[in-house]
């Protein structure tokens, strides 16, 4: 992590800012009134503890309900609710804390923890609970998990995606906790509204002592409020007149505008997904069977120029499909030529595929648009034909797992360890179409499963994966790029305390002029 350099604003600016407060009657700075003002590009649209993966690493998950543990910032699992756990072959027996009190009053015991696991399983909604094949409360604060097979981190997903919230509280409210819940948490949400703000205060009554809890996730602020705001001149506006505080997630045109702001700090920090692209395994596609044409690609990126391009030069060069971030990867890598740019290479790769001059098509998000437009030209310069599809984001996710809608698609990947991506992107019997991109590789198949394994998930099957992909050339590891906080200089970071993902965990750290 590092603060970015401040840069000198543009008087015009500063003068349209000001005219710009003046006219809307603002322009007040923020007094310390107790309260974080976290920017929200996107609000909950509900309070549920069924939900999705989306989200699932953002810090204010770890404030709404509590989970059996924790993943910590060495990314390893430490006691939250559970007090220990122990494994015989697939199942393993995890123990609670008999004091466990919900903010209604609410005794948890092992009877909650085993009805939340069979209605997450009966959602569907988080593939994690697909995994386990049985389970059973084996005391009043005691229960046993068994897995399904021996899946590297399977069990850690587990414990962090198994809330522990009342089934006679969830029961009991008449929409499912979507407006309104009632949680173990050190905070209680005061404020809610759909899709729009809402605030959590600490408990004067929380079960535990807050010392007791892992040191990342510690309630160190008394109120934090999250206003949603998705346009950039909004949040702009919303510093400006002190309504906000803190913004976590900032884009790079958010950071470089706020890093020109002497009433801002920016901090960056090394991203934790990083950009990827992907090629049609779809016999449809030119690329899905020319390895010569997928490596001519590969080379023909310049890397450097498209973090320089998309991200101002914030970030990392990839040396794997992964980044850094992935628990098994290995640094070594980074001493390995991984497609360095070479134009003359790519035009020898291009002379030996089957390439005829056919139009390529470059599926992604609007938001990687940029990436897509340089890609286009860097091919061009190496005689390849290549156009952007962008479609609405709905649409986007309908198709991005088939491979005969798209050439190469662009996407940026999360997970904690390699296996979480590769599981996702290249099992051949994943999908009914084969893998992620429509490809039947089970040759790769087979090398991954070696991996999947706490007892395979060794450094040289590791390798073994990264090497194939590497050779293959099926998916190419683009750029890595930074991510950002913004805060206002109205506070003072006094100690930052980061997350699992490497980022300040802000109701965490300890501040002076809230």
């Amino acid at each position: 992590m590092k603060a970015i350099t401040s840069k000198l604003i543009s008087v015009i600016l500063l003068a349209a800012m000001a005219l710009s407060l003046v006219a809307c009657g603002e322009g007040t700075e923020k007094t310390g009134d107790g309260v974080l003002d976290c920017v929200a590009t996107s609000g909950l649209t509900t309070l549920t503890p069924f939900v999705s993966n989306s989200g699932r690493d953002a810090f204010y998950q770890r404030m709404t309900y509590e989970s059996l543990g924790y993943m910590n910032y060495e990314k390893e699992l430490e006691p939250w609710v559970a007090t220990d756990w122990s494994v015989d072959g697939l199942t393993y027996t995890v123990n609670i804390h008999d004091n466990v009190y919900d903010t209604a009053g609410n005794h948890i015991t092992a009877a909650d923890i085993v009805w939340f696991i069979g209605e997450a399983q009966t959602m569907a909604l988080k593939p994690v609970f697909g995994k386990l094949e049985s389970w059973e409360q084996t005391g009043d604060y005691q229960f046993t998990m068994t897995l399904k097979s021996d899946m590297i981190g399977v069990f850690e997903y587990l414990m962090e995606d198994i809330f522990v919230v009342s089934q006679a509280a969830y029961e009991a409210s008449p929409d499912g906790f979507a407006t309104e819940c009632v949680s173990t948490s050190q905070y209680k949400i005061t404020e809610f509204t759909a899709s729009s703000d809402w605030m959590y205060e600490l408990r004067d009554d929380y079960w535990q002592d807050i010392a007791n809890l892992p040191r990342e996730i510690r309630g160190k602020v008394e109120k934090v409020k999250f206003h949603v705001i998705a346009e950039s001149s909004q949040i702009q506006a919303a510093f400006a007149t002190g309504i906000v505080d803190y913004y976590d997630g900032a884009g790079i045109n958010d950071a470089i505008q706020a890093e020109a702001d002497e009433g801002l700090t920016v901090l960056e920090y090394e991203g934790h997904q990083g950009f990827q692209m992907f090629f049609s395994g779809h016999e449809s596609s030119p690329v899905a069977e020319d390895k010569a044409l997928r490596q001519a690609i590969c080379y023909s990126i310049n890397n450097a120029a498209l973090l320089d391009g998309y991200a101002q030069g914030h970030g990392t060069l990839l040396y794997d499909v992964c980044p850094a971030f992935y628990k098994g990867y290995n640094y070594e890598w980074e001493k390995e030529d991984y497609y360095t740019f070479d134009q003359e290479k790519a035009k020898q790769l291009v002379a030996e595929s089957g390439y005829n001059g056919e139009k390529l098509t470059i599926l992604c998000f609007s938001t990687m648009s940029r990436i897509a437009e340089i890609i286009v030209n860097q091919l061009s310069e190496v005689g390849i034909n290549a156009e952007i599809f962008c479609p609405e984001a709905a649409l986007f996710m309908s198709i991005r797992l088939d491979g005969s809608n798209y050439d190469m698609v662009l996407l940026t990947i999360g997970g904690t360890y390699l296996p979480d991506h590769w599981s996702i992107r290249y099992d051949a019997n994943a999908y009914a179409t084969g893998d992620a991109t429509s490809r039947h590789d089970y040759e790769l198949a087979d090398l991954l499963y070696k991996t999947w394994t706490r007892d395979g998930f060794t450094e040289e099957n590791i390798d073994e994966v990264h090497q194939y992909l590497k050779e293959s050339a099926i998916a190419y590891g683009l750029f890595n790029q930074s991510n950002f906080v913004i805060y206002s200089n109205n506070l003072t970071l006094v100690e930052e305390v980061d997350g699992f993902t490497h980022k300040c965990y802000p109701f965490a750290s300890t501040w002076k002029g809230i």
